[in-house]
């Protein structure tokens, strides 16, 4: 089947997931109009705005506003960095468009913004021993976030909900800790970072996406006292196991080749460049729809393959091959009513590596069926008292498009996924 022109997307109508309305009822105009709303809600809504990445709790965007236990609204965080990563994407994207677009003006606030956003990850890296009541260093060891109770009047809210508040000073718990999937959306912000600031005003912030990329790879990387070398996360503090060597061994390659790319380094800890190394990475890419629902295995693998451009078994490159696979992914998860399941990847990979020879592009109208479709409030979800659920409607029914079974998640979202798809979406399709 064609992947250009109308061909690409008649499956789709005829599905039932996209509405001929949706697809052709908004403008251009409409739509940018909707990213400035969004954007502004970003800022003033969902993110503290400090002028200062360093000050704790800014410039970390939250999950979700939520509705409080007694009709207020509680401020919610979770996977902190992950989000963190989308939200670096969506600056270093935003310049990109702006410059397009020859605002400069507004170009350059965005770079200032984004200096700030990749403060945060040194910011999180030096606080997180004095967790556990250790010596504060900047070694790879990063919370989540740093989100306090006290920060609640910043936004109107009666309660923050946040891994800091759940986990900082219990020594003996292990949230809150890093693990591998919070540096897979990172990874790809840092790397668009690097493709796109490309002025010499933004030096200092490709070197601070090198840095802070070096530290998070290095940071899963763990030599016990024999001198083995391990593809772990430990507690440097309490010698906890914050993630095992089981779950991230079996994408060791991808996380080393993505370390050279970002950081223009070799690694070959832990093997982790060997044939065995490689060889598994090409078979989990190759088989993993056998998992049959997915979640971030399904994301880390699509991610990784982006960054580092590899392509599985199918295309004649690596955006041919996402371009399937994001497509196979939504046959096999109808239940999530989306078209393409992680629209960004092949969109991303266009960006980063714009020497491919794609056979086809995915037509300019499916993503601007989803930009169309998003409601101009915000996605939702609201549980009423009784149990009944209302949510705006698909594919905007979830958490986010990035991880669209969070179907059941409660609150109003921050809308990054727009944000991040529609300055893609303006530099690949322009």
């Amino acid at each position: 089947m064609k992947r250009n022109g109308i061909v690409r997307w008649l499956p789709l109508l005829a599905a039932g997931w996209l509405s001929a309305a949706s697809l052709f009822a908004q403008t251009p105009e409409q739509n940018k109009m909707k990213y400035q709303q969004f954007r502004e809600r970003l800022s003033h809504r969902f993110m503290y705005v400090s002028g200062d990445g360093m000050e704790q709790g800014s410039y970390l965007p939250m999950e979700a506003l939520r509705r409080g236990a007694q009709g207020g609204q509680t401020a919610y965080w979770a996977d902190g960095t992950w989000w963190q990563g989308h939200y670096v994407a969506m600056l270093a994207t935003e310049y990109a468009r702006l410059k397009r677009e020859g605002d400069t003006l507004a170009a350059r606030a965005t770079i200032a913004e984004l200096r700030q956003a990749l403060a945060v990850y040194a910011r999180l890296d030096s606080m997180a021993e004095s967790c556990w009541n250790g010596t504060s260093a900047l070694n790879g060891f990063y919370l989540r976030d740093d989100v306090p109770q006290s920060m609640a009047g910043r936004f109107g809210v009666q309660e923050v909900l946040s891994d800091y508040r759940r986990h900082c000073g219990n020594g003996s718990s292990t949230g809150n800790g890093p693990s591998q999937d919070q540096a897979w959306a990172t990874y790809l912000g840092l790397a668009l970072v690097l493709r796109l600031a490309d002025a010499p005003e933004a030096a200092d912030v490709r070197n601070s996406a090198v840095e802070v990329a070096r530290r998070m790879v290095q940071g899963m990387q763990y030599t016990d006292a024999k001198g083995r070398e391990h593809w772990q996360v430990m507690n440097p503090v309490n010698g906890l196991l914050v993630q095992k060597e089981g779950d991230i061994q079996w994408l060791k390659y991808a996380h080393a080749k993505a370390y050279t790319v970002l950081t223009g380094e070799p690694t070959g800890f832990g093997n982790a460049l060997s044939f065995s190394s490689r060889r598994t990475f090409k078979l989990i890419q190759n088989n993993f729809l056998i998992d049959k629902y997915g979640h971030f295995n399904w994301y880390g693998v699509l991610a990784l393959s982006t960054l580092i451009d590899e392509k599985g078994g199918k295309g004649s490159c690596t955006y041919d091959w996402l371009a399937d696979r994001t497509m196979a992914i939504a046959r096999k998860r109808p239940d999530l009513q989306q078209p393409i399941l992680f629209p960004h990847f092949p969109l991303i990979s266009l960006l980063l590596y714009p020497q491919q020879h794609p056979d086809s592009l995915l037509p300019a109208s499916l993503y601007e069926g989803l930009l169309d479709a998003a409601p101009e409030g915000g996605a939702y979800c609201r549980v009423a008292s009784d149990g009944t659920v209302n949510h705006s409607a698909a594919p905007w029914h979830s958490l986010s498009l990035f991880c669209p079974w969070h179907t059941r998640d409660e609150g109003e979202f921050n809308m990054l996924d727009y944000l991040l798809l529609y300055n893609l979406y303006r530099l690949v399709y322009g």
